[in-house]
């Protein structure tokens, strides 16, 4: 018998061809192979419930390249500005404390949410410009703010539907450490908020 993940993409695959035959089955088969070395479970963004993600095949095939040049992006930051801190404990608000430090030695908190959010959305911004997805800013908080990015597709709600790009928590590019759905990232924050794309 062929393993869950399989069987999901095959049933994807056949949806795919009968209600867009304009979708490359090569190109979902790989953006679903991203999707897969991510937290995020395809059954849950393919959910077509009232509260599910209802994410198209279309959507699913966007997003792949987003993910893997979100994370290239991300790898780069961290080789352009290594962190012992980071390397240690794996943690945003660790790294912050040794980002305060450096600025007294003319850093920029490069290893900063805001420097990960900026990174990552230049990354991933000109590949869905012609996609059936949305790309945002998105910041938590009032007090103590945090910034990431959001991915959702276009028309359907963010908050329900949205796939969030956040390296900074845990300090890692990998997939698996940096890509949330928006229902379980924001357990870390409240007050969430689109921003422009200049903010």
């Amino acid at each position: 018998m062929a393993p869950l993940p399989s069987l999901l993409l095959a049933a994807l695959a056949t949806c795919a061809a009968a209600a867009d035959p304009a979708i490359d089955p090569e190109k979902l088969r790989a953006s679903a192979e991203a999707i897969g070395k991510t937290r995020v479970q395809m059954y849950d963004l393919i959910d077509q419930s009232d509260q599910g993600m209802q994410w198209t095949p279309s959507n699913v095939a966007d997003l792949g390249e987003a993910l893997k040049a979100a994370s290239k992006a991300v790898a780069e930051l961290h080789a352009a500005h290594p962190s012992a801190v980071a390397d240690a404990y794996g943690n945003g608000s660790m790294t912050n404390i040794e980002d305060t430090f450096k600025l007294f030695g003319g850093g920029n908190l490069e290893r900063g949410c805001i420097s990960h959010q900026a990174t990552t959305f230049d990354a991933v911004k000109p590949l869905l410009a012609k996609s059936t997805l949305i790309i945002s800013k998105i910041r938590i908080g009032t007090v103590l703010q945090h910034n990431a990015v959001i991915v959702y597709p276009d028309g359907k709600d963010w908050k329900q539907s949205g796939v969030i790009l956040d390296a900074w928590i845990t300090q890692k590019s990998a997939l698996d450490k940096m890509v949330y759905t928006f229902k379980k990232w924001i357990t870390y924050g409240d007050r969430p908020r689109l921003l422009k794309d200049d903010e």
